[in-house]
C-alpha cells in the first residue's frame, strides 16, 4: 500500500477493530455481560480515586483550624494532588502499554488503599506530613485518568465508546479517609477476580481499502460504493494458521500475562510531549479546564444529563453521520454535539454567578451549578472520545497527555482561584470562565470542517518517526 493510500485509510477509511478470528482470548470476543463486569468495575476504581480529592472540600475549614494554616494553604495539599496525579501517568502509562493493564490496576490501587489510610492518620498530626500524604495520594491514584479509558477502546467497538466513556465520567476528614480505603481494597479483590488483562498483542483480521484497476471507477449517488474488504492478516504481517486455544479462568486471573516485547518504554514514555504539538489533542481538551474548576463536585443530576448528552445521544449523531456518509465514519461527526455543550456551560455559569450574587434562594446556584455541570461533564467526555478517535493507535499514551494538561491547569487554578474570588466577586470569575469556555468550544467549527486536514498533517508530518519514537 503506498504513502497516500495509507494516508487516507487513517482519515477517510475510519473503520473499526475486528475481533481475532483464531484467538478467543481477544477482549472484543468477550461475552457483553463480561464487558459491562469489566467497565464497572474500572469505573469503581475510577470512582475510589476520584472521590479522594474533592471529598476535603467539607472538612476545609476544620483542616485549617487543626493545622494552624490558612485555606490557601490547604488548597494548596489539593494541588499537591493533581501536580502528581497528572504526571504520574509519565510513570504508570509507559508501564501498561508494555506489560498491559492489569498489574496497573493492581499496584495502583493497593497503594492507593494504603495512601488513604495514610491520609487518615496524618490528618490528626500536622500539615507536611497531611500535604506529602496527598502528593502520594495523586500519584498513586494518576492511572485512574487514562487506564479506564484505554481500557474502554481495549473492549468495546467504535461506536459503542462514547456511552462507555461518559459512563466512565461519571466515576469528613479522618474516617472518610479510612472510609474511602474501605471501598478501595473492596475494589481491589473485585479487580483481582474481575479485572482480566483487556490488552490484546494477536493476530487480528484487518480491513483495508480494495485496491482497483485503472479503468475501474467507483460510482456515486444512489448506488453503494465498496471501499473495503476482509483480508486476515497477523501482527508480522505472515498469515494466520493455528487457532489458539482459550484461557482458563485462572490462566486470565495472573498478575502479567502480557509483555508486549515490541514496545519501548523510552518511546512510550516520550510520545506524550509529542503528542502535546498535535491540533486534534490540546485544543480540544481546553474545553471544560475553567468550568470543572469552579466547583468541587459537579450536582449529580447535571451530571447524568451531561453523561446521556455526550454519550449515547453523540454516539446516535454521529452513527446517523456515518450512513449518511456512505458508512464513512470520521471523528468530527461527534462535535455537533458540542453546541449543545456551550449553551449548558454559559447559561450555568449565568445562572450560577448572579442568582449568588444576588443572594436568592439556595435553589438558584445549586440549578446553575447543575447546568454548568453538564456542560462541564460534555466538554470533558467530548474531547477525550474526539481524541482518541484520532488516535486510537496511541490511546495509553494520548490519555497521558491529556491527564498532564488537565492537572497543570487545575494545579494553576488552585493557586489563583481564592485571591481572584475575594478581589473581584464571584460573577466576574464565573463570567470570565464561561467567556472563556464559549471561545474554546467555539473552535469546534474549525475542527469540524478542518478536522481532517489537520489529521492528514499529522499524518503526512510523522512527527513520531522524526523524533524516533515510532
Amino acid at each position: 500500500m503506498d504513502q497516500e493510500l495509507q494516508a487516507n485509510s487513517c482519515t477517510h477509511f475510519n473503520t473499526q477493530k475486528l475481533p481475532s478470528l483464531t484467538d478467543p482470548n481477544d477482549p472484543l470476543c468477550w461475552s457483553t455481560p463480561w464487558k459491562w463486569t469489566v467497565l464497572m468495575n474500572g469505573v469503581a476504581y475510577a470512582f475510589n480515586g476520584a472521590v479522594t480529592g474533592p471529598m476535603m472540600a467539607g472538612g476545609m475549614i476544620q483542616l485549617s483550624e487543626f493545622f494552624g494554616k490558612s485555606l490557601t494553604y490547604l488548597t494548596y495539599a489539593n494541588g499537591a494532588t493533581l501536580i502528581c496525579q497528572g504526571f504520574g501517568n509519565l510513570l504508570w502509562m509507559p508501564l501498561a502499554v508494555k506489560y498491559g493493564r492489569r498489574p496497573v490496576y493492581l499496584l495502583s490501587n493497593f497503594l492507593m488503599g494504603v495512601a488513604c489510610i495514610w491520609l487518615a492518620i496524618a490528618s490528626e498530626t500536622t500539615y507536611v506530613p497531611f500535604i506529602i500524604g496527598r502528593a502520594f495520594l495523586g500519584l498513586f491514584e494518576a492511572p485512574i485518568e487514562a487506564i479506564v479509558p484505554s481500557t474502554v477502546t481495549d473492549i468495546f467497538y467504535l461506536h459503542e465508546r462514547g456511552e462507555k466513556i461518559s459512563i466512565y465520567g461519571l466515576g469528613v476528614m479522618r474516617w472518610a479517609f479510612f472510609i474511602v480505603a474501605i471501598s478501595i481494597f473492596i475494589n481491589q479483590i473485585t479487580l483481582i477476580f474481575a479485572m482480566p488483562e483487556t490488552k490484546f498483542i494477536g493476530a487480528r483480521p484487518q480491513i483495508q481499502p480494495s485496491r482497483l484497476s485503472s479503468d475501474e471507477k467507483v460510482e456515486t449517488g444512489n448506488s453503494k460504493t465498496e471501499f473495503t474488504h476482509f483480508e486476515r492478516a497477523s501482527n508480522d504481517g505472515g498469515s494466520v494458521q493455528s487457532q489458539v486455544s482459550k484461557k482458563s479462568y485462572l490462566q486470565s486471573l495472573a498478575f502479567c500475562p502480557v509483555t508486549d516485547h515490541s514496545v519501548s518504554l523510552r518511546k512510550t514514555f516520550l510520545r506524550p510531549f509529542v503528542l502535546m504539538t498535535y491540533p486534534t489533542v490540546l485544543c480540544p481538551y481546553l474545553f471544560n479546564s475553567g468550568a470543572q474548576g469552579l466547583i468541587f463536585i459537579s450536582p449529580f443530576i447535571g451530571s447524568l444529563v451531561g453523561t446521556y448528552l455526550c454519550g449515547p445521544l453523540a454516539d446516535n449523531i454521529a452513527n446517523w453521520a456515518t450512513k449518511k456518509n456512505r458508512g464513512i465514519r470520521e471523528p468530527e461527526m461527534r462535535l455537533p454535539t458540542c453546541a449543545i455543550a456551550v449553551v449548558l456551560t454559559f447559561v450555568g455559569a449565568l445562572i450560577a454567578a448572579l442568582t449568588y450574587q444576588a443572594h436568592t434562594h439556595w435553589a438558584g446556584p445549586i440549578v446553575g451549578f447543575g447546568v454548568l455541570s453538564a456542560g462541564a461533564q460534555m466538554g470533558a467526555t467530548l474531547a477525550m472520545a474526539y481524541s482518541l478517535d484520532c488516535h486510537k493507535e496511541l490511546s495509553g499514551e494520548l490519555m497521558v497527555t491529556i491527564s498532564c494538561l488537565k492537572s497543570l491547569i487545575a494545579w494553576i487554578w488552585t493557586w489563583v482561584i481564592n485571591d481572584w474570588i475575594a478581589s473581584d466577586g464571584i460573577a466576574v470569575v464565573f463570567m470570565t470562565i464561561a467567556a472563556v469556555n464559549v471561545a474554546v468550544y467555539l473552535t469546534t467549527i474549525i475542527f469540524y470542517f478542518k478536522g481532517k486536514s489537520f489529521r492528514m498533517w499529522i499524518h503526512n508530518a510523522n512527527l513520531m518517526k522524526k523524533v524516533g519514537l515510532e
